[in-house]
């Protein structure tokens, strides 16, 4: 009498583990097999080194053309508005163009991308772990989170790209805020709703959530459509929290 094996299914803790060009590529050209041995060995220093070096690249290249004009011509409105001495703009540009504020605004890179990571973590770990139920830790959600990253590159390169042409870090939109009336001062309102349409809902925003929720539904077993949904509402609800935040603390008209 014959018996017939049952097929063999295999899934993703199965495959071979990538290397770091091939996963950083894969994360890009086919999101969903990119995961493969990351639930063995995470390599999350490598997606954010190559984040922290595109960051501190685009600062260097930005800060003295576009972050520092900026923050001036922020200030001399509050000159005018008469809630800054006028003799303090001078001082002021003094100390952001000198060579030890150059390199804290820099180097700040260092620290503020683990920790955004860190915390944007969080969401993929909710979403999979919480929420669905599934076994996924938080270790794997920093993991998804730091590789998922790289998908975000090309639009902080766009940027710094903006920025440099512009000479300005103001009315800067690599998403939906792009369809925004332009303003000379911008608006809570229109702050709001520029930091919501960009990150919140842009484009690339929404690439990479995907790419996020790839990740987390191939290393938890969750199913990657269940997966999406919740991450996406959760990323929706935080940055109309942001966006608002954005609005209330933004000195505007």
């Amino acid at each position: 009498m014959e018996t017939t094996a049952p097929p063999q299914v295999t899934t993703i803790a199965d495959e071979p583990s990538l290397s770091l060009g091939s996963r950083f590529l894969a994360m890009f050209a086919r999101p969903a097999r990119a995961w493969a041995g990351l639930e063995r060995k995470g390599q999350w220093w490598f997606p954010l080194l190559i984040s922290v070096v595109v960051t501190m690249s685009g600062m260097a290249l930005t800060y003295q053309r576009a972050v520092v004009p900026m923050t001036l011509e922020r200030m001399q409105r509050q000159v005018d508005s008469g809630q800054v001495p006028p003799g303090s703009v001078a001082h002021f540009e003094q100390q952001m163009r000198s060579p030890v504020a150059t390199a804290m605004n820099v180097g700040s890179a260092i620290i503020i991308i683990p920790l955004v990571t860190l915390a944007t973590a969080l969401l993929p770990w909710l979403a999979a772990g919480f929420l669905l139920g599934h076994k996924f830790r938080y270790r794997d959600a920093f993991v998804v989170t730091s590789w998922a990253g790289v998908v975000a590159l090309p639009a902080q390169i766009l940027s710094y790209a903006l920025a440099w042409i512009n000479g300005t870090m103001a009315n800067l939109h690599v998403g939906f805020g792009i369809l925004l009336p332009v303003e000379e001062t911008p608006s809570k309102l229109m702050t709001g709703l520029g930091a919501f349409l960009d990150q919140g809902i842009g484009p690339f925003s929404i690439w990479y959530v995907a790419v996020m929720a790839l990740g987390a539904a191939a290393l938890s077993g969750a199913p990657p459509r269940r997966v999406l949904t919740t991450l996406g509402i959760l990323w929706v609800v935080v940055w109309i929290i942001f966006a608002a935040l954005a609005a209330l603390f933004t000195p505007g008209v």
